[in-house]
């Protein structure tokens, strides 16, 4: 299954805990895209490092998600197909072809 990755959200975020201590980190959100449009957005907190690069907090974002973009890519590959009880099969939808595209 082929899927696109794009960066959905990018910024940094200040969360105060319930002890209310204060903490900075890299939000960075995908939108993965399938090749029939079906979309997962996935968000990930990352800690600032000096000298990290966006292309790397990226990175490390699709890393940390990658578990997750892998199950909902498993239940996109089902989604959509016929179940057949008398033999415990899956089958893809038939399209039927368009009425009236004579010439």
């Amino acid at each position: 299954m082929s899927i696109t990755f794009i960066v959905d959200k990018f910024t940094t975020d200040v969360v105060e805990n319930d002890d209310g201590i204060t903490t900075t980190s890299k939000l960075v959100g995908l939108r993965c895209v399938d090749a029939l449009d079906n979309v997962f957005i996935v968000d990930k907190r990352l800690d600032i490092v000096d000298g990290t690069t966006d292309a790397q907090y990226v990175q490390q974002a699709y890393a940390a998600a990658q578990t997750e973009i892998n199950e909902w890519a498993a239940g996109m590959s089902v989604q959509g197909m016929v179940f057949d009880p008398t033999d415990n099969s899956l089958q893809a939808v038939q399209e039927t072809p368009a009425e009236g595209g004579g010439e």
